[in-house]
């Protein structure tokens, strides 16, 4: 009797316990840039990790899910990134445009709960890169930029907002397509960046004079939406971008319609020339300024090297997201 005591007992605690988890479970909730999420299936917290229905999140985020029964594995696809996750296991299997695919660690192993599979909120939103945030009963999953960050790349001084969105391309870069290989037969390593007139949230990106990228802004992301090669690498690239004299397009060559803010970056060995000028909508050129610097200080220069255009007045032809 004393035993069947103790075994009853033990089995309301256990039923308790797990009420009180699946109640609290109940009780998060997940906010998807300022707008809160619901999904059929509720967050939970296990071993101290905050675990959220894979596709319901993913969706939210932009990216698209597909799940193999037989492996019991979820892909998650945005942009040129992919991630694939499956049951059981803790660590994810990720790759970016041509990058080879790589085991990423996981917190804690993929579940699959109540015919839901769930992830950790961190991986699933950095690998992404979003801000995450669990407090108060609450999984915040935000922009990658701060409300002063916005506020400079959206409506800031055009030289601050176009230095932003250089840095971006630099380190940052998201791909619509798989991206094109820019192979530097050359050895050119020269980045030139031409923003159309009164613009900072679009603009394309010249690498080596081989490759040319256009990079939008979309939801606080930079985005390549597309890109071609040029035919003959060593010539004008201006003139065959307007001759549309480019290659394995991604798809249509955008047409801008504007003059360009032209600005080059062009590092060797160890020196580094920096090239400002406006480029007519007929691909003329006209230098501004320029310096080649060496050791940190300037052995030549020209005019003054700037992200402004003489004159310009910002006017964006994009629509800003609201965060």
């Amino acid at each position: 009797m004393k035993r069947f005591m103790i075994t009853m007992t033990c089995v309301i605690i256990c039923t308790m316990c797990f009420s009180l988890s699946a109640f609290a479970a109940k009780e998060i909730k997940i906010i998807v840039k300022n707008t809160q999420l619901r999904p059929d299936s509720a967050p939970v917290i296990i071993q101290g990790r905050v675990m959220v229905p894979l596709r319901a999140v993913s969706e939210a985020l932009g990216a698209s899910v597909e799940w193999n029964k037989q492996t019991k594995t979820a892909a998650i696809s945005k942009w040129s990134q992919k991630a694939w996750l499956t049951v059981g296991k803790k660590t994810a299997l990720v790759t970016y445009g041509l990058f080879e695919p790589e085991e990423v660690p996981l917190d804690t192993s993929v579940k699959s709960l109540s015919n839901r599979v769930y992830v950790p909120l961190r991986f699933i939103a950095e690998q992404f890169g979003y801000n995450v945030n669990y407090a108060n009963n609450t999984v915040s999953i935000q922009s990658p930029l701060n409300e002063a960050q916005r506020a400079k790349l959206y409506s800031g001084d055009l030289s601050v907002s176009r230095q932003i969105a250089i840095d971006t391309a630099y380190n940052g870069r998201n791909y619509r397509h798989t991206p094109l290989k820019t192979l530097h037969p050359y050895l050119d390593y020269s980045t030139a960046f031409l923003f159309p007139e009164g613009e900072a949230l679009r603009f394309f990106v010249i690498e080596g004079d081989e490759t040319i990228t256009l990079f939008e802004y979309e939801d606080d992301f930079l985005v390549a939406t597309w890109q071609a090669h040029f035919e003959e690498i060593g010539l004008d690239v201006f003139q065959q971008l307007i001759g549309d004299r480019l290659k394995d397009r991604t798809g249509p060559t955008p047409k801008i319609g504007k003059p360009f803010l032209y600005y080059l970056e062009n590092p060797f060995g160890g020196s580094n020339r920096k090239e400002s000028g406006h480029i007519d909508t007929d691909g003329s050129y006209t230098l501004i300024g320029y310096n080649n610097q060496s050791g940190g200080g300037p052995i030549e220069e020209f005019g003054t090297v700037s992200l402004v255009l003489p004159n310009e007045v910002r006017k964006e032809s994009l629509e800003i997201p609201h965060n």
